[in-house]
């Protein structure tokens, strides 16, 4: 049962962080593109790499450790849902290019960021 709890609470702030991040987002660069999502997503990639890696390779973390940030918190976070609905509404609109960026950043932008908290976590 500890366990459940661990992860509701993880996820309870993932997605108090995920609305303030993604409100910051659309404060600071506006709404003309989806930076709040691709923001959101790379950091949680990055997050959930850097955590795993530390987890997998030294045993950092305790189980419930590892339920709280991996399974709650980068769960509710990261919004793979939400940026799938964003590029699908672009090629709606016929805004392919936009559509496109947005694909393109998230895929690569993930990528790079769970190679760099794989990075981090062993040189720590």
């Amino acid at each position: 049962m500890e366990k459940y709890l661990y992860i509701g609470l993880g996820a309870v702030l993932g997605a108090y962080c995920r609305f303030w991040a993604g409100a910051w987002a659309t404060e600071r660069w506006g709404t003309d593109f989806v930076y709040g999502t691709l923001m959101i997503n790379v950091v949680g990639s990055f997050v959930l790499a850097l955590f795993l890696t530390l987890n997998l390779d030294r045993q950092f973390f305790s189980t419930n450790i590892r339920f709280l940030v991996a399974v709650g918190w980068c769960a509710s976070f990261t919004t793979y849902s939400t940026f799938s609905w964003d590029s699908f509404r672009y090629i709606q609109q016929g805004n392919m290019t936009l559509a496109f960026v947005n694909m393109g950043a998230t895929l690569v932008g993930c990528l790079v960021a769970t190679w760099a908290g794989v990075v981090v976590g062993r040189l720590i």
